[in-house]
């Protein structure tokens, strides 16, 4: 016990090394940050890519760095004074670029093909939020939507349908139903059992 103004305090104690995970991806990346070097989705961040886009990125393959000469054309300059130059453009110019595998946006054809892994995952779509399909370690791939009933409070999730069974744009359809009625402040989950979603998004 540490003692300041007659009042008590707690002596303060060291970080667990999951705190100061939570704080490092949280905190904004460095340019220099171990982080951008290793993790495809820091790497993204890093170089100005949305998250959206970020969380895409295929993290258990590295980034791959290299340097790529790239060779500009002089003749944009013949017709210009020396003298009215203020920086002598480089001809042949290194640079650096990256490259990351990024999981395709969902379409009919993946949902129908996409592998089954040893773990249970979902490949998200970026044109509609909280819709996917989630694919389990024997096959069986399902498309789901997840809400927030006012958009707020718990999560939810419904299972729309297997592709194939519902074809892709009418899962679409369904989701978006499924999104505005739980924005609006309803559980769509009993429109859902009743048949009254599948009406709706025909």
């Amino acid at each position: 016990m540490v003692a300041r103004e007659g009042m008590p305090v707690k002596a303060r104690k060291n970080p667990t090394d999951e705190q100061l995970l939570r704080r490092m991806q949280h905190e904004p990346i460095a340019p220099h940050d171990p982080r951008a070097r290793n993790d495809a989705y820091w790497a993204l961040r890093h170089q100005g890519y949305p998250a959206a886009l970020a969380r895409r990125a295929l993290r258990n393959t590295p980034p791959r760095f290299y340097r790529e000469e790239v060779k500009l054309s002089g003749e944009y300059i013949d017709d210009i004074d020396p003298e009215d130059l203020l920086i002598v453009p480089k001809v042949n110019v290194e640079v650096q670029k990256l490259a990351v595998l990024v999981r395709p946006d969902l379409t009919e054809e993946i949902a129908l093909n996409a592998p089954a892994w040893a773990t249970e995952y979902t490949i998200w779509s970026e044109a509609i939020s909280g819709f996917g399909v989630r694919v389990r370690p024997t096959g069986v791939r399902t498309y789901v939507v997840m809400f927030r009933i006012g958009g707020r409070g718990p999560q939810g999730k419904i299972s729309l349908g297997k592709p194939g069974v519902l074809s892709f744009d009418l899962a679409k359809r369904m989701a978006r139903e499924v999104r505005l009625e739980a924005l609006s402040g309803t559980d769509p989950r009993p429109m859902h059992k009743s048949g009254e979603l599948l009406r709706r998004a025909k």
